[in-house]
């Protein structure tokens, strides 16, 4: 894993250029999935697959807030308990 934090990834998530850049994207490939002539299923697939990306990333994100403030919790939680035994 990489040096980025909960909070990197939560500024990440909800910064408004990525929140548009995503809705746009993902806009723009259903319309392509549905625009596709007739017997393309092969640009539906790639349209499909965009989509596919994109959630991806987005869940990556949140999979990185999760572990963070998850390993933040836990953290706090030992150094209480280390705490106690002093």
């Amino acid at each position: 894993m990489s040096d980025f934090t909960a909070g990197d990834a939560q500024q990440l998530k909800e910064h408004p250029i990525l929140q548009s850049a995503f809705s746009s994207m993902e806009k723009a490939f259903v319309n392509e999935a549905v625009m596709a002539e007739g017997p393309d299923d092969d640009a539906r697939a790639r349209a499909m697959m965009g989509i596919q990306v994109i959630r991806y990333i987005q869940r990556h994100l949140d999979k990185v807030i999760f572990d963070g403030t998850k390993a933040s919790k836990i953290a706090s939680d030992v150094a209480k308990k280390h705490d106690s035994w002093a």
